[in-house]
This record gives C-alpha cells, structure tokens and sequence, in this order.
C-alpha cells in the first residue's frame, strides 16, 4: 500500500476521533447544562421548604393585625391611655402592641386622663389557640405535610367612641411534620397543640411496596438471566 495512502487513512481516522470527541463533549455540555440548573432548583426548593415559621411567629404577626385594627379606628387621635389586659400567658404581646401604638405617632399616657377627658382605649386579648390537621404523604414516599391554623380573638374598646370591637384573626398554611418539634415553643403553652397520629395505612403502604418493589426486580433479574 502507498505510504500516502496509508497516512491518509490515519488522518481521517484522528479526525474522526476529533469530530467524535467533539460531539460527545458538545452533548455532554447540553445535558450538564440542565442538570446544573435542575440541581440548583432542587437546592433552592429545600432551602426554602427548610424555613419553617413559627407558631410564636405567626401570632406576632395576627396580634399585629389586631393592633392595626385598633389604630384604624382611633382616627387622628394622637394621645391615648392604654390599658393592655393580656393576663399572664400573653404578656408577651404587650410591647409590640405598644410599639405599634408609638410607630404610628401616638403618644401614650400613663397617668389617669383628667376630669375624664381624652381618650382610654382598653386591649384585650381573649385567646390563642393552635390546631394541626390530621398528616398526609406527599406522593408515595414523600414527607408527612399537616395543615396548621394559628387562631387569635379579642376586643378593644375606645372611650371616645363608646364602642366594643372585638376581632377574630386566623392563619392557615401547611408544615412539614419533621418540623414540628421545631414551630413550638416550649416556654409559652399556648403556642403547643397534640398533633394527630401518621394514617395506619399510609405508614404500612411504605414498606410493602419496597418489599413488592425489590421481590419484583430480583425475579426479573433472574428471569433474564435464565434466558
């Protein structure tokens, strides 16, 4: 054979290597590229789905609605003696409400009005409760999910208006049941509920189709292998 010939061949040959090479590396690019982003997007989901709000949480922010329902109704009122009647478990509110009152340009006043002028407002919060709902499977294998309801009622009243308002907030959402632990706190009891027992069938369904799952494999496994 020619030795040009011969080194023709050669050429092409590392060629088409090259051209091979090139095109795996290009598709490989293609498929990484997605995966990339589908591993960020798993990455982002878990840390959000990490941030579990708490129960304490959730009732600043329904105590802070009640406290902006309040100053809705006192109008261009700038001075007010406040009287918060929260009893011992809910103490824990008091600053915010009083806060509020103060961000929102009143001033407040610790003596007791004279001659009866001016304006008492009188805050009372009646109860905080928390209930979960009963756990249910996301998917086959997933994670227990249990709706929650953090629920606040009280009244207020407004001497300079001879009113009796009273409010009855409520959030709803879904938490993780591995967070559970996490979304209470143990110093304040009213931040606790009993949170309902797996479904009997649910945590049984599990195991019995990984069972099914890997009998069916290893008998397939074989059945080929016997062909």
């Amino acid at each position: 054979m020619d030795f040009r010939k011969i080194l023709d061949i050669k050429n092409l040959s590392a060629n088409i290597r090259n051209a091979m090479k090139n095109n795996f590396n290009y598709i490989t690019g293609l498929i990484n590229k997605p995966l990339r982003f589908l591993f960020l997007i798993i990455i982002l989901n878990s840390l959000l789905s990490a941030q579990s709000i708490s129960n304490l949480e959730k009732f600043y922010t329904l105590v802070d609605s009640a406290s902006s329902l309040m100053l809705k109704d006192l109008g261009d009122i700038k001075e007010v003696k406040l009287d918060l009647n929260l009893g011992i478990d809910y103490s824990i509110f008091a600053n915010q409400i009083r806060g509020k009152v103060l961000k929102n340009n009143i001033k407040l006043l610790n003596d007791a009005l004279p001659n009866g002028n001016g304006t008492n407002v009188n805050f009372v919060i009646d109860n905080c409760t928390v209930e979960y709902g009963s756990p249910e499977r996301d998917g086959l294998f997933g994670d227990f999910y249990a709706d929650r309801k953090i629920k606040l009622s009280g009244n207020y009243f407004i001497s300079s208006k001879s009113s009796l308002q009273t409010f009855a907030l409520e959030d709803h959402d879904t938490i993780k049941v591995n967070d559970f632990d996490k979304i209470e706190n143990r110093s304040y009891p009213f931040t606790q509920a009993e949170l309902p027992s797996e479904p009997f069938f649910s945590s049984l369904l599990e195991p019995i189709v990984a069972i099914s799952a890997a009998a069916i494999t290893i008998i397939l496994f074989f059945s080929v292998r016997s062909k």
